[in-house]
């Protein structure tokens, strides 16, 4: 009985900060900087918000790859690929939409 309890708690610790190892909190972090970002209209630093996801999901996309199937995650950077040139487009309407659907496959892709 004290065995399953101690290997029960083992493998409980690692799996409380996992939400920072995969990367959900610091795309969840972007997200809401672009969402600020594009209410008050500021294009240089939606630019740079836009590159700083697109490294991000680079630099996550091996986790996001275990997590989520093929159609999600490629899905995922098609939409920050779109979100990217919709920023040079400079046009609201479909910055928002482009954010609410990087939203959704981010939340299907960390819903386990």
């Amino acid at each position: 009985m004290i065995k399953k309890w101690i290997l029960t708690l083992i493998l409980f610790i690692p799996l409380c900060g996992c939400s920072s190892i995969t990367g959900e909190n610091e795309f969840s972090k972007m997200i809401n900087s672009i969402e600020q970002a594009s209410n008050e209209p500021d294009w240089k630093q939606l630019k740079s918000l836009g590159k700083d996801i697109e490294q991000l999901y680079q630099q996550n996309q091996w986790k996001i790859q275990l997590m989520g199937d093929e159609d999600e995650y490629e899905s995922l950077q098609e939409s920050i690929n779109h979100l990217i040139v919709v920023i040079e487009e400079q046009d609201l309407t479909e910055i928002k939409l482009e954010v609410s659907t990087i939203k959704t496959f981010l939340e299907d892709i960390y819903s386990l």
